[in-house]
């Protein structure tokens, strides 16, 4: 399942991302031009807005008629079937792209000293750059998919 998210959605976009779906989200991207991407391949669009403006053709356009986060999540979640485990932190949270287990010995220098001696499994953004591994950051978000979801 792959998504483009309206920009009133960042904060979903971001978290279907952590999840491992692909999420197309630019806060500077129009909405004219979301909507064609959206409409170029198999995205299914999401979208807050209850009137969409004329003139666009929405091949595949998605209304979330939940206004907090957690039942935004919990809404695609549920509606998709989207599997919340199965490829958690695989995609870059900035670009989007799928990430890659890097050597760790390569990362020396560019990652915090405590994280470099704490951890052994790290990824990648082949794109951006960003490293990733299971620190804080990975445990309070994995508490947040368990409060969300009651597991």
């Amino acid at each position: 399942m792959k998504f483009v998210a309206d920009t009133m959605l960042g904060k979903l976009a971001r978290w279907l991302r952590i999840l491992g779906y692909d999420t197309i989200y630019d806060a500077s991207f129009t909405f004219q031009k979301l909507v064609e991407m959206g409409n170029l391949s198999d995205f299914v669009f999401l979208t807050r807005r209850k009137f969409l403006p004329s003139g666009n053709e929405f091949s595949n356009a998605f209304y979330i008629p939940v206004e907090k986060f957690d039942d935004q999540l919990r809404f695609v979640v549920e509606t998709f079937k989207l599997d919340i485990h199965k490829n958690l932190f695989t995609r870059c949270l900035r670009c989007n792209i799928e990430v890659q287990v890097v050597e760790k010995s390569k990362l020396k220098g560019k990652i915090p000293k405590q994280s470099f001696e704490g951890f052994d499994i790290f990824s990648e953004c082949p794109n951006c750059h960003n490293v990733y591994w299971n620190g804080a950051h990975f445990t309070n978000t994995m508490k947040k998919l368990n409060r969300i979801f009651n597991n």
